[in-house]
């Protein structure tokens, strides 16, 4: 038999000396090049330590002359290791690199035991905090499972889950495991996506930091994970959350952070029908899948460990997947294996990507999409950039070769396999492990056992013989185990789905129910009513049952710091700053039974038992606008942030007499008598940059022109919610009103909020029959449109009634509009050209027939061509990401500043300037000089202004001035 060098990936018992049989093996033959390198790596940097971290195996399967015994785990034992604890080899950095190439994935979950996956003896701090309930700002909600090691978030992830962890200052460092309850919607799962790239940021952050300082990290402790290797997060869900993820492979990319999905069916079949579905070093997780009761339940095929764990490496996931072809011959199952490990091939593009940035590819000059940078090779050979004609010039244009960057793998990727709607809804029974016994010294001593390494074998289960020849067992000195803490987490989207949930096995089995303290009822609309919940809560009255649910849960405020700035600014001017609606009220039809307790944020349910374990914690009060707007006019203590500054209250009043001066009033109307619909109103749902922050959210921002219709500029995370805090009762109207989307750029800060605000859309119109056979448009690049195509195969968000308007390729387009159209959605015409900022972005001007019009920038460098389309525009609505002094920050990443926004209102000659998406880590009224003729004001979430008023918005500049003059950066 020929040598050769293998990777296996073994488990190995926690408290026995024992070698669990290998899963996956690859084998590297003696001719490989890899072999010498790794056999020689593997003498050199194999060494012992004492951990309760699974590592992978290394074993010769042939006579080893060249290594010393010692080096190997061969066999069922480890040769040379003591009795207690386990003896674990750990492998230096170059030969992890080498197998880490070799193997990639991981071990899954369910591959590795409980009884080797955690010590009885480790103690740690366990609770649960409730981050989110449904509210305006935070329609799921959202669970923090908190360990010291480790944070698994449960239940919803939904749009402005970021934002509240944001306000309650909870780190996501940890954060390596999203256990997602209920059916895959964008209602559930739409603020998914923006986590995850915060996520990958943050973990990005640090290996980058513990990279460059690599003694800067705290000291591990035992359960810690390695800093060193890439973190994996791990993501639990329902059927379709591979689907979801993947249409977003043209938006995001992101490098060293992989990413795995487990849906229902990737849970293979255990001999125990009570055993868990998967398990790691600090829980047992069962999950339950319900359908509702008029649906068929599918089969769902159960796979093995080795076809999950080569999903995302399997030689398929690294080819092209441009073809959905496969074999004639192929069962239902088989396709949709291969759908789906097309999916995870390119989420696995998406996160853990080997793309280089910098990397350039030959092409021909006629085959190059624009717009991208082109380069060529000069004389000498080296590259420079190409500034020569375009193919698409009126001259001739030699069909030249040329160097262009190669687009992420994600984004050649045309389409994805198709899917079918969903009706699975997830939930879980979620265990602590048992903790041992407290430990009686005073008893061990009466019994003759000596302090030190004694006492030890007793902590560790192990029994021991005294000098006088007594044998003590561990029971005569231990305390009896504990039970480890457990909880429930059940979503039911609507009555369909409770006798399903109802009659699931777990439930009736002593094993799983073991040590389950409460249950956390994620309720549908008119759920929670239900009598069969209510005979199901008096049979496990024993248990905390904890409703989340709009008919149990208050509209509380959840972003509490942006709202304080908010009061702030009403007090300053009352008109354009109105206070956010909310209502801390119980639902009129909400239970008085006492069988339940409402959820609420920052509510703790402790777990495990350690030193510092507390009780329960219950949640502050809801934020009461009225208890701080007094406050904010009575506090002394300068610096608090329900404080402000009196001089800031005297500029306001200044402000609020002049623009009621009957002088100043009949001036203002003579120099806008020429503005057309000067009551059209601008509504700033999101006025901040890149990810949603403590006091900004992201783009947005609303159109309303009287008796016309109302208009969308972007539509990043959680726009749904921002307009439901400003409009309150108005917003049914507000969404019936709704004529046009347009999304200026694919970019998450600009888009993600739109599956939300259409299917709201959709459900309100639907209910009159004036307005149930209306389209809305939604205009942007064909990217954006292919997004909302393809995940409208896993739900039903009112698609079928988008009119989309896609661009041509150029740099300027035109959408004239015929009579019947401006009819139905109050347009002339649509103009747009493309700017420079990133692929296909665009600047838009939105003309009506009476002459208004709204220009848009997007997000962009200062463009000429904007400036000319939008020539006399009405208004300019134009990012400001940067201030003036950082020009510099402003170009390397295709920005703005104020004074470039300034400029090109005047190329534009516009007659009102809105300045918006400033940066979140400046917080900064920028100086500005207005005339009669042009006006230019600021941008703040909740603002609403009508074109008529910006003169009376710039009346109250020194007022803000002195507002933000302290409270930059604070985020």
């Amino acid at each position: 038999m020929s040598r050769f060098f293998s990777v296996s990936q073994p488990l190995l018992g926690n408290l026995r000396n024992e070698v669990r049989p290998a899963q996956r093996t690859i084998s590297i033959p003696k001719a490989h090049p890899g072999y010498k390198k790794a056999l020689q790596i593997t003498k050199s940097h194999t060494k012992r330590v004492w951990s309760s971290t699974p590592v992978r195996q290394i074993d010769f399967r042939s006579p080893q002359r060249d290594i010393s015994s010692h080096q190997l785990i061969k066999g069922p034992k480890v040769k040379g290791a003591r009795t207690s604890p386990s003896h674990w080899l750990v492998l230096g950095a170059p030969l992890k690199k080498i197998l880490s190439d070799l193997t990639k994935r991981p071990q899954h979950p369910n591959q590795i035991p409980v009884s080797s996956r955690r010590s009885k003896s480790a103690i740690m701090r366990s609770y649960v905090q409730v981050i989110t309930t449904p509210t305006a700002d935070t329609p799921g909600t959202t669970l923090l499972l908190h360990f010291d090691n480790k944070r698994y978030m449960i239940g919803n992830v939904s749009e402005g889950t970021q934002r509240a962890c944001i306000q309650q200052k909870i780190g996501l460092a940890k954060l390596e495991d999203i256990l997602l309850t209920g059916k895959t919607s964008w209602q559930n799962n739409g603020g998914l996506l923006g986590m995850i790239l915060t996520v990958a940021d943050v973990l990005i952050t640090k290996a980058a930091s513990l990279k460059e300082n690599p003694g800067k990290g705290k000291k591990r402790r035992i359960g810690d994970t390695n800093d060193e290797e890439p973190k994996r997060v791990k993501i639990y869900a329902a059927e379709n959350m591979n689907h979801l993820l993947a249409t977003a492979r043209r938006f995001i990319f992101r490098k060293g952070m992989p990413l795995d999905i487990i849906e229902s069916q990737d849970f293979a079949s255990a001999a125990d029908a009570f055993a868990p579905s998967w398990s790691d070093s600090n829980i047992q997780v069962w999950a339950m899948d319900v359908v509702p009761d008029q649906s068929l339940s599918h089969h769902t095929r159960k796979r093995s460990h080795e076809e999950i764990s080569g999903d995302e490496t399997s030689e398929y996931s690294k080819q092209d997947v441009m073809s959905f072809d496969g074999k004639l011959e192929e069962t239902a199952e088989q396709r949709e294996d291969r759908y789906n490990q097309i999916r995870k091939g390119v989420i696995g593009h998406m996160f853990d990507s080997t793309w280089q940035m910098d990397a350039l590819v030959s092409k021909k000059l006629s085959e190059v999409k624009m717009p991208a940078a082109i380069f060529v090779r000069n004389e000498a050979g080296k590259i420079e950039e190409y500034k020569g004609p375009l193919p698409s010039s009126d001259q001739y244009v030699p069909d030249i070769d040329v160097l262009v960057r190669n687009p992420w793998p994600g984004a050649r990727i045309e389409s994805l396999p198709p899917t079918s709607r969903s009706t699975i809804s997830r939930s879980y029974i979620i265990k602590n492990y048992p903790q041992r016994g407290k430990f009686d010294p005073k008893a061990a001593k009466e019994l003759g056992v000596k302090p030190g390494s004694s006492f030890r074998d007793l902590t560790m289960g192990k029994s021991v013989v005294t000098e006088a020849g007594t044998t003590v067992t561990p029971d005569m000195v231990m305390s009896p185990e504990r039970v480890g803490g457990a909880f429930a987490v059940v979503e039911l989207p609507s009555a369909d789905y409770i006798e399903g949930l109802l009659n699931q096995k777990e439930w009736s089995s002593e094993k799983v129910m073991e040590g389950v303290k409460a249950i956390y009822w994620i309720l549908g609309e008119g759920v929670f009513a239900d009598e069969r919940l209510a005979a199901f809560r008096a049979k496990y009255s024993h248990l905390k049952h904890i409703i989340s649910s709009v008919d149990c849960c208050p509209d509380n405020i959840a972003f509490q710091s942006a709202t304080v700035a908010e009061l702030k600014l009403h007090l300053v001017d009352s008109e354009r700053f109105p206070i956010p609606a909310y209502n801390n009220n119980l639902p009129s039809d909400a239970s008085k039974s006492t069988d339940w307790i409402k959820a609420q944020v920052e509510d703790v349910l402790q777990l495990g038992e350690s030193r510092e374990a507390k009780e329960d914690k219950v949640a502050p009060k809801p934020f009461d606008a009225a208890k701080v707007l007094v406050e904010l006019q009575s506090s002394a203590n300068p610096g608090a942030p329900n404080w402000l500054d009196k001089e800031v209250l005297q500029l306001s009043q200044a402000a609020q007499k002049r623009i009621i001066d009957p002088e100043y009033l009949a001036k203002l109307a003579k120099v806008q008598e020429d503005i057309p619909c000067k009551d059209a109103e601008l509504i700033t749902l999101g006025t901040g940059s890149s990810v949603p922050s403590k006091y900004r959210n992201v783009s947005a921002t609303l159109l309303r022109v009287p008796g016309v219709g109302n208009y969308l500029f972007d539509c990043g995370e959680n726009t749904l919610g921002q307009l439901k805090r400003v409009f309150g009762d108005e917003m049914p109207q507000v969404l019936r009103d709704l004529k046009v989307i347009w999304i200026s750029h694919l970019h998450a800060d600009h888009h993600l909020g739109t599956v939300s605000v259409l299917r709201a859309w959709h459900e309100e119109t639907s209910r009159h029959e004036e307005t149930k056979s209306n389209s809305i448009i939604v205009s942007s690049e064909d990217g954006m449109l292919g997004w909302l195509s393809e995940y409208s195969h896993v739900e039903d968000f009112g698609y079928s009634r988008v009119k989309s308007l896609r661009l041509s390729h150029g740099n300027t387009w035109t959408n004239n509009f015929s009579s019947e159209e401006i009819d139905a959605y109050g347009l002339s015409s649509i103009v747009a050209c493309q700017v420079t900022h990133c692929h296909q972005a665009l600047a838009v001007v939105l003309k009506f027939p009476n002459g208004f019009s709204v220009a848009y920038s997007g997000d962009c460098r200062p463009s000429a061509e904007f400036a000319r389309i939008g020539k006399g525009a009405t208004v300019l609505i134009h990012e400001a990401t940067f201030d003036n002094e950082l020009e510099g920050d402003a170009i390397a990443k295709k920005h703005s500043t104020t004074a470039n926004a300034l400029w090109v209102a005047k190329k534009m000659e516009a007659r009102r300037i809105l300045l918006t998406h400033f940066s979140q880590r400046y917080q900064k009224i920028p100086v500005m000089d207005n005339s009669d003729d042009q006006i230019a004001i600021v941008a703040f979430d909740y603002m609403r202004c009508k074109v008529g008023d910006f003169a009376k918005v710039a009346e109250f500049r020194p007022a803000l001035l002195k507002l933000y003059e302290n409270e930059a950066g604070d985020e």
